[in-house]
């Protein structure tokens, strides 16, 4: 037994070892406290008892099952979040929201202006959905205000007070392919794929990666920040301000071209000041 005892000790102590790497990663949200809590029975009991002395009713049994109990808990709560398990009060709170009705004849302008990341995609259909980025962060659960008046109408993304153990890393943004949209944003660390996407304008600031794919339509994307963008071979553009890009692409006197045989679709104004980086898929 006291061989089983030690190993069991220290297979404990690997496990929180494991939630603090997890955490420090950027891969576990501190919710799990929460969690813990919430299952009190099962976890701070066995816990307080881990770290009573031993004694005739504390026995080296009992440490050792306790043990036993808080590995299983550990490594069973850990699955959960990252399969977002129901049973866990992290994931009873409502995290996703959607509006699929958007008028296909209006244009919509998406407002964001929050320190924290974004990820763009963009989905077949009207309207958009908005979903936390399951990682530890500074932002609030999201929120979205619409306009019902005015060309276009803006629909803006905002973060609601939330307690520090429940914030999130940033918001997944998928927006539907019928709908016209224009973008102001302003997101750090963020990811946007845009492609299959109808925009009239776009103003991106803050730091991330930007992918611009072939069945992109728009005319003008303003850059301000770090950036490192990954252009289709199929999408020919015009970069107009001080940028890095492939040897292959052409100065001109409008700009740097990445293809010479078509009249580009796409101008890029880096604002000055900014870092940014091309790549040819």
């Amino acid at each position: 037994m006291k061989n089983y005892y030690s190993t069991l000790r220290a297979i404990f102590l690997v496990v929180i070892g494991l939630h603090i790497s997890l955490y420090f990663f950027g891969l576990l949200r501190l919710s799990i406290i929460y969690d813990y809590l919430d299952y009190w029975p099962l976890t701070l009991i066995p816990m307080i008892l881990v770290f009573i002395p031993r004694s005739k009713f504390i026995t080296e049994t009992i440490k050792f099952y306790s043990y036993a109990v808080l590995i299983s808990i550990g490594l069973i709560f850990l699955l959960a979040h990252f399969t977002k398990a129901s049973f866990l009060g992290t994931y009873s709170y409502q995290s996703s929201f959607d509006n699929l009705t958007l008028n296909e004849v209006d244009s919509y302008k998406v407002i964001i202006n929050e320190n924290n990341s974004v990820n763009l995609k963009s989905v077949q259909g009207t309207g958009y959905k908005v979903d936390i980025i399951n990682k530890p962060g500074s932002s609030g659960y999201p929120e979205a205000v619409e306009t019902l008046k005015g060309e276009p109408r803006a629909v803006i993304f905002r973060g609601v007070e939330t307690s520090s153990l429940l914030r999130v890393k940033g918001w997944d943004l998928e927006l539907g392919s019928k709908t016209k949209w224009e973008l102001d944003i302003f997101a750090i660390d963020s990811n946007y794929s845009l492609d299959n996407l109808e925009l009239s304008n776009a103003s991106l600031s803050g730091t991330g990666e930007i992918y611009l794919g072939e069945n992109l339509k728009l005319e003008k994307l303003i850059l301000n920040g770090v950036y490192e963008i990954t252009v289709s071979k199929n999408l020919p553009i015009v970069v107009s301000g001080n940028a890095q890009t492939p040897t292959e692409w052409i100065n001109a006197t409008i700009g740097t071209l990445n293809q010479v045989n078509e009249s580009y679709r796409l101008l890029v104004e880096i604002i000055d000041g900014s870092e940014v980086i091309f790549n040819d898929e």
